[in-house]
């Protein structure tokens, strides 16, 4: 703002107020006399007395709006006209106080509800076992990598979501924090790397991230404590690794396609080993929004493994399966412990 511009505004508010002062002077002369008070108030006031008071009430009206522009105008007349540096400051200020980005809402990433129908995926066909030892002749040809036994499969933590969440292999059962167990059923249940963002949106929909950001760490913290190398994160995506950790999900799946691919007479012994694998409601004890599809979704999976089982036991499979002495009943299995892993 130039100096002359500057003198025209100090200028245009002098002669305002001015105006102003003149009108309150006016008023002053030109007001109205105060109502007499009536001798008893049983009595109606008269028309006059009314009148009076309303002049007054407009009287005092008109002054009290001439006396707030009065102020108006002089705070115009005196306010200073901002340096270069204030003007940046405030740029710099407006651009990091702008309305944040949508953030993606949690359900474009959740698992669709299947129908109630059991779908088992095709048998995959098993890999050749490559040799141990280098080939004759060949002394620089590397060896095979060595695969994991069963026993090794067994040590390895384990994550229970058929039921209550519930940590095996770990130094506790369960983790001390609610956060701590929705975001490790969320990582177990999706199966693949969720952002920082989802996970927000999934563990507090609709809170502020700046807000909620603290508990999240926390929840990151403890579930590291607990997975120990299996709970990894790369840059802001969070993921649980399948090869150090094992989940009764994916043993449920390895069931349900054995069960596919085998005859009738070991597909109820496997049949019966997923429905063992049930604890309970599934994901029970988490009232997120994501866990209520996933545990439709179980429940009706649940109860088509019923159906197959109960439609595999005919008499010959049932009296098949009662002479194998090696497989316990469903109710002896669902409480073993340590828990045994398909």
């Amino acid at each position: 703002m130039t100096a002359r511009t500057k003198l025209a505004r100090q200028l245009a508010a002098a002669l305002a107020a001015t105006a102003l002062v003149l009108l309150l002077v006016l008023a002053w002369e030109l007001r109205p006399a105060v109502p007499p008070m009536p001798q008893s108030f049983s009595q109606p006031l008269p028309g006059r007395t009314i009148s009076t008071g309303l002049d007054l009430a407009a009287w005092a009206v008109a002054v009290l709006l001439d006396l707030v522009l009065l102020g108006t105008v002089i705070q115009f007349g005196l306010r200073k006209t901002p340096s270069r540096s204030e003007l940046r400051l405030r740029r710099a200020f407006a651009r990091g106080e702008r309305a944040p980005s949508a953030r993606p809402d949690w359900r474009t990433h959740a698992a669709p509800l299947a129908p109630p129908v059991l779908r088992l995926p095709a048998r995959e066909e098993p890999t050749p076992a490559s040799s141990e030892v280098a080939e004759r002749g060949h002394p620089r040809m590397p060896l095979a990598p060595v695969e994991m036994t069963s026993d090794d499969r067994d040590a390895l933590p384990g994550v229970l979501l058929l039921g209550p969440l519930e940590l095996t292999g770990c130094k506790k059962k369960q983790p001390r924090r609610q956060a701590t167990t929705e975001l490790i059923a969320y990582l177990a249940t999706q199966r693949r790397r969720a952002s920082r963002d989802e996970l927000l949106e999934a563990l507090w929909p609709g809170d502020d991230p700046r807000r909620s950001a603290a508990r999240f760490y926390q929840a990151v913290s403890e579930g590291r404590k607990l997975l120990g190398d299996a709970f990894q994160r790369d840059r802001d995506t969070y993921t649980l690794n399948r090869e150090q950790l094992q989940v009764d999900l994916d043993a449920l799946d390895r069931l349900r396609s054995n069960a596919e691919a085998t005859t009738e007479d070991e597909q109820l012994v496997l049949l019966e080993r997923a429905l063992a694998l049930f604890r309970g409601e599934p994901l029970a004890g988490i009232d997120a929004l994501w866990a209520a599809t996933e545990q439709r979704r179980l429940t009706a999976l649940r109860a088509d493994i019923l159906e197959h089982a109960a439609s595999a036991s005919t008499p010959a499979t049932r009296r098949a399966h009662s002479s194998t002495p090696t497989q316990l009943p469903l109710s002896t299995r669902r409480t073993s412990a340590p828990y045994n892993w398909p």
